[in-house]
């Protein structure tokens, strides 16, 4: 049910209830109808610009800058601990569970870290569905040893089904390691809310994100509607969303 809330409450979807709702509402409430078409047109479009998802990204991505990775190192952090994204459960061409898109990138700048300092890592992230054979955790680490040839990896926390919970299980595992300091690798704009619950958990936590966006050097191609910028958009939004909903909780 989460799962299905969230989604109608970001783009496209919230752009494309309103244009329902308008419909719904024509005869008898035209007024209203036409503003409700012409908010979920406008919206919808306004969102799908790389100007508008730029802006949006980089109001998340400026609150934790990139450091140079020399910073990073003498930091003090005494373990590297990487975010999971999602997986591929099927991913045919493979025969087994793999990293998406957003996980690589994450596991990408984990393993460079690990390289350059040494610290053992933490991969964290459970079973999103019921069918899954392994969690997020474990395709992570797999993907690890296999893909970029770091060996074992020192922790799996294959619990948490959200990033609240991807803090609070690995904290457990790491103040049972004697661990109080921890780089935390996720993408720029998922940053502010994981240093967030991380720091809640009482690590002391560096950022360390990656994958920071780029606006288009060219004026008009930035009001020029993408799908790539709706997405964008939608990653936004949700971490907005999601900051609101923790603050409830």
């Amino acid at each position: 049910m989460r799962y299905l809330l969230k989604t109608l409450a970001l783009p496209p979807a919230s752009s494309l209830l309103l244009a329902l709702l308008a419909l719904v509402l024509w005869r008898r409430y035209p007024t209203i109808a036409r503003v409700l078409s012409v908010t979920a047109l406008v919206s919808l479009w306004l969102l799908a610009t790389p100007a508008v998802s730029v802006a949006l990204m980089q109001s998340l991505e400026r609150q934790h800058p990139v450091y140079d990775p020399d910073q990073l190192a003498a930091s003090g952090a005494e373990a590297i601990v990487i975010l999971s994204g999602g997986m591929d459960s099927r991913a045919r061409e493979f025969g087994y569970p793999v990293a998406d898109e957003h996980t690589l990138i994450r596991l990408r700048y984990g393993a460079f870290l690990h390289r350059k300092t040494g610290l053992p890592i933490l991969t964290t992230g459970g079973r999103l569905y019921r069918d899954t054979t392994q969690s997020l955790a474990e395709v992570m680490a797999n993907e690890l040893d296999t893909g970029f040839q770091l060996g074992t990896t020192k922790w799996t926390e294959d619990r948490s089904r959200t990033t609240l919970e991807n803090a609070r299980y690995s904290a457990r595992i790491l103040n049972e390691a004697g661990i109080r300091h921890i780089l935390l690798v996720t993408e720029a704009f998922h940053m502010p809310r994981s240093v967030s619950v991380f720091e809640q958990t009482g690590l002391t936590v560096t950022a360390a994100p990656t994958a920071d966006s780029q606006i288009e050097d060219s004026a008009a191609k930035r009001w020029l509607p993408t799908s790539r910028a709706l997405n964008q958009s939608s990653l936004a939004l949700h971490e907005y969303l999601g900051m609101l909903a923790y603050r409830w909780l």
